[in-house]
């Protein structure tokens, strides 16, 4: 038996030098959880905040629809980067936004159908709630960069 010793030592060793390689799991970052570094979730995250802002400061009831519809483009694009990027960590937070979102949408395509006071008013409620929604998303990924 005195002779298995070295061979379980070598075996073990040979193990834990495997387990210690950049090329095995968890070494690397190939791995689809790291799909988005931390700098492009950040800058994900700095542009949806400046779009938030803008969107923000659209009096929509006041200025109508095209106003609404500028801005809201530019969130959207924003939006979807941020999704994206911060996904796979964010992703119970990142679905109840996008739900807000698809409210909005609903209501910026209620206002093009009927552009009354009513349904603009509407558009503003949901901007609003997306708007509360949105920035503690931005806020949380912002925390970490």
């Amino acid at each position: 038996m005195r002779t298995s010793i070295p061979w379980v030592v070598a075996v073990i060793a040979w193990g834990m030098l495997v387990a210690c390689s950049p090329d095995t799991y968890g070494g690397t970052e190939s791995s689809a959880a790291a799909s988005s570094s931390p700098p492009d979730v950040c800058a994900s995250a700095d542009a949806l905040r400046s779009s938030l802002s803008a969107l923000a400061d659209v009096q929509v009831v006041q200025e109508g629809k095209d106003a609404l519809d500028k801005a809201w483009t530019r969130v959207e694009d924003d939006w979807a980067q941020l999704a994206d990027d911060a996904g796979d960590q964010y992703a119970e937070q990142v679905d109840g936004v996008q739900a807000d979102a698809d409210s909005v949408q609903a209501a910026v395509d209620a206002a093009g159908d009927d552009p009354s006071a009513q349904t603009l008013g509407a558009a503003a409620g949901a901007v609003g709630v997306f708007l509360q929604t949105a920035g503690s998303l931005v806020d949380e990924v912002s925390s970490t960069c």
